[in-house]
């Protein structure tokens, strides 16, 4: 943890240095009636190389190219310096060309996206170690199936031993929404509780109408329901961490291409 501190220190300190120079850079340009933009530009697109080749040092987590945690620091400061050429290198939030507004919608949406994905690198593994069932994601919809048999299997079973149908009424009318897929995802990966409140009001109201045996089998029911809500919950974190993944990878690798695209035009027709 020292050591990513520290880590975390240099390349702050290289990326102030950089930003600095190139700023100084560009002001001397603009003083001198040059253009300022073109050292801040270039300096961008290989930035922006870099920065995509952390994908490929995931990809490749078996070479030894340092430790995952270095590149995840660096790829983190890189990208806000990366933000902070790209308003140096353009001089405006927004340009006014309409390819060049295509590429400024499509670095901003890589940017923001990664703002996101540091914010669930720092948040969800925490999160899945707090829920406390811990599974592999394609394998949730296998684990649902199971319990949503043997909760079947309950409500069927009391039928049988108590001659009363008011839980599996209950279980067909209500429950069984709630067994057969994950719920409540978006919630979820929020950290809200609607899901789980709203099992816990299901339970809470049938309860009443039971008997002493046929209570047992709906205690059976709601320890299924637990583990359940916890399945729900690693499926939305998980997934959206994977959409994210199919998001924000494409979308950088479409704006390295648009931004090689922009410099053969630069040197075609302006340079």
């Amino acid at each position: 943890m020292r050591t990513a501190h520290k880590s975390a220190i240099w390349f702050w300190a290289l990326a102030i240095a950089i930003f600095a120079w190139l700023f100084w850079d560009a002001r001397t340009a603009w003083r001198s009636l040059d253009r300022p933009e073109i050292i801040p530009g270039y300096a961008l697109a290989g930035l922006m190389v870099i920065l995509a080749f952390f994908n490929a040092r995931k990809r490749l987590s078996m070479v030894p190219l340092g430790r995952g945690a270095f590149w995840t620091i660096g790829h983190g400061i890189g990208g806000v310096l990366a933000v902070a050429l790209f308003f140096l290198h353009t001089g405006s939030l927004w340009p006014t060309g309409s390819y060049e507004q295509v590429l400024a919608g499509s670095f901003y949406l890589v940017s923001i996206s990664g703002v996101l994905g540091y914010w669930m690198q720092r948040v969800v593994p925490r999160r899945l170690t707090e829920n406390g069932q811990e599974v592999i994601w394609e394998r949730i919809p296998e684990e649902i199936a199971e319990i949503r048999e043997m909760a079947e299997k309950q409500a069927l079973e009391c039928v049988d031993e108590t001659s009363s149908d008011t839980l599996v009424r209950h279980y067909t009318e209500t429950l069984a929404w709630f067994f057969r897929r994950p719920r409540f995802l978006f919630n979820h990966f929020l950290g809200m509780q609607r899901g789980r409140a709203w099992l816990e009001r299901e339970l809470t109201m049938i309860e009443r109408y039971l008997g002493d045996d046929e209570k047992a089998y709906l205690d059976e029911i709601r320890a299924l329901a637990e583990i359940k809500i916890r399945l729900d919950f690693a499926y939305a974190v998980n997934g959206i961490t994977k959409l994210w993944l199919l998001f924000h990878v494409p979308m950088a690798a479409a704006v390295v291409v648009t931004m090689i695209w922009h410099i053969i035009l630069v040197h075609v027709y302006y340079l």
